[in-house]
């Protein structure tokens, strides 16, 4: 057995062996993650540096659709104080409702387009009818405020109780597909706070509505209208229709009768002593 190595030694050699072989895999280990933490340092430097030079200032705002009451330079005033941010960083969402917040825009859609551009499409309200002297309302019936709708002179006038919009747009609806076969057309539909209607049409006839039964009452006036009052139209002044069963009719006076009460009342305005 001479020439073999005492059994201490051997394991002893073998205890060395496996210690250096699991340093040597400790060490390959620390290099790998030491490797792939540096990779991962320098991609996310690199990716900062694209980031920033790809997020760069918007440079050019483009305003498309059809719009007539607004500009591109009036949108571009409301638009830049919205710009926080860069090409990739900016908030769409919130340029798009600050835009909405105008009473002309009822709709607005932003993208990006490379390498530095806004692209803004709009839609416009559609003014249905005024609404007093200072707002319009829409096809929803939506109250919008514009300080002046003199421009509007063209639509009806709609005037109302607080928060009756709404319902006077849809009143207003029926009532024109009513009237549109007698090729009436409606001038003003006022409400008061007693819940009075009242409507005048373009051809100066004015309606006295009442509170209740709306409809009902204007298919009773278009029967007698078609029947009795359309070829005498230019002498009817005011229609009635708040009675259950009729119309009460108010014809304009003619020039001989208007002659003598304006006599009437020039002499009343005299201050003639009233004979006894």
């Amino acid at each position: 057995m001479a020439g073999k190595l005492p059994k201490t030694a051997g394991a002893k050699r073998r205890g060395e062996a496996k210690l250096w072989r699991e340093r040597l895999a400790w060490l390959q280990r620390s290099l790998s993650l030491l490797m792939l933490s540096g990779l991962l340092v320098g991609s996310g430097w690199g990716a900062w540096l694209v980031f920033e030079k790809v997020d760069a200032p918007i440079g050019v705002i483009l305003v498309r659709g059809q719009y007539t009451q607004v500009d591109q330079a009036q949108i571009q005033k409301m638009v830049e104080p919205l710009l926080s941010g860069g090409f990739i960083s900016l908030d769409l969402q919130r340029i798009r409702d600050g835009l909405e917040q105008h009473p002309w825009i009822e709709e607005a859609s932003i993208s990006r387009q490379w390498p530095d551009s806004l692209v803004i499409r709009l839609v416009e309200e559609v003014p249905i009818a005024r609404w007093g002297n200072s707002a319009f309302l829409n096809h929803r019936g939506e109250r919008l405020e514009i300080g002046d709708n003199s421009m509007l002179s063209h639509l009806p006038v709609l005037e109302g109780v607080e928060r009756s919009e709404r319902q006077m747009m849809r009143s207003y609806r029926q009532m024109v597909q009513m009237l549109q076969p007698a090729e009436l057309r409606i001038a003003a539909l006022k409400r008061d706070a007693r819940d009075a209607w009242r409507l005048t049409l373009t051809n100066d006839l004015e309606l006295v509505i009442g509170r209740d039964q709306i409809i009902e009452k204007m298919r009773r006036f278009l029967l007698v209208w078609d029947q009795h009052l359309k070829t005498r139209a230019t002498e009817v002044d005011r229609v009635d229709i708040r009675y259950d069963n009729g119309v009460a009719v108010q014809w304009m006076k003619k020039p001989a009768q208007q002659a003598q009460l304006k006599q009437q009342q020039l002499s009343m305005a005299s201050g003639e002593p009233e004979q006894v």
